[in-house]
């Protein structure tokens, strides 16, 4: 297909465009409770802001599963995507860290994990290397110990899916589990603002393509994908992505003339908006 608008970066080009929900496949769960609050927000808005990022070649979603599940919802059929090559070494793949608060945080983890016949053993030293290959399945970092996680797993999701055990049984217990980038858990540990943080593996892009087009997906937050830059404020109306009496070269060419109206700015990674700060450049559509 030919693109409506690309955005071409110093490390790799960005297609827009509009695809069929039905095209994609997911590769993470979708939280009800985030579902639901994203959902009012879009109906207010009329719109969705920004695209989901998606591997050009697989269609594989790789940032914005709520986005696509909230639009279904909104009983659309198509939304905006930014298409992007995947196997671009510039793309790559990291963790959300269990950022972990609460009384005998480490105690109640400790009596979870071995509810579940689980080994934790302490170490002397981490090595994130080691973290991922079974048996290793996580690490735990408090404010003085570190331990490894053991239960022998088969691929990344047998994995997650036991980190995921573990993350309920410390809301069972209570607990407050924050998901946070590698670096602000453990910036937040040493400055005793959270209890001990939870050390999870990184997965592979081809696991994360394998589990997606198998029809399977991984547990809540299980990737973080850094990117090098990304276009937001697109604003496509819910009413062009409801449209089903245009075809998708129409619905296509619509955004392409709305897109040609905008002033397009690049803005520096680093940047605060919306509350959210972004490691990447930002391509801002402004009216």
């Amino acid at each position: 297909m030919s693109y409506p608008y690309v955005i071409t970066h110093e490390k790799m080009n960005l297609y827009i465009a509009i695809l069929n929900i039905s095209d994609l496949h997911l590769h993470e769960e979708i939280s009800p409770d985030f579902l639901s609050e994203l959902v009012q927000s879009i109906e207010i808005d009329g719109f969705l802001k920004h695209p989901i990022i998606v591997d050009k070649k697989s269609l594989v979603v790789l940032d914005g599963m709520h986005r696509v599940a909230a639009l279904e919802e909104l009983e659309c059929k198509r939304i905006p995507v930014c298409l992007v090559d995947y196997e671009n070494s510039a793309i790559e793949v990291a963790s959300w860290y269990r950022a972990v608060k609460g009384a005998r945080a480490l105690e109640r983890l400790t009596t979870q994990i071995r509810g579940l016949s689980i080994t934790i053993e302490e170490v002397g030293k981490i090595k994130d290397t080691e973290i991922g290959i079974s048996p290793v399945v996580a690490a735990v970092r408090s404010w003085k110990k570190a331990f490894f996680i053991r239960s022998p797993f088969q691929s990344f999701k047998e994995a997650y899916d036991i980190i995921k055990q573990i993350e309920e049984g410390l809301k069972k217990f209570g607990l407050e589990v924050v998901y946070e980038t590698e670096i602000d858990a453990l910036s937040k540990l040493r400055d005793h603002k959270v209890d001990l943080v939870l050390l999870t593996p990184r997965v592979s892009k081809s696991s994360i393509i394998k589990i997606a087009l198998s029809g399977n997906v991984f547990s809540f937050k299980a990737t973080r994908h850094a990117i090098p830059a990304r276009p937001l404020y697109l604003n496509v109306p819910l009413s062009l992505l409801r449209d089903c009496e245009k075809n998708i070269n129409e619905v296509n060419n619509e955004l392409r003339h709305m897109l040609q109206r905008r002033h397009l700015k690049c803005v520096a990674a680093g940047r605060v908006l919306d509350g959210r700060r972004y490691e990447e450049d930002l391509y801002l559509f402004e009216e």
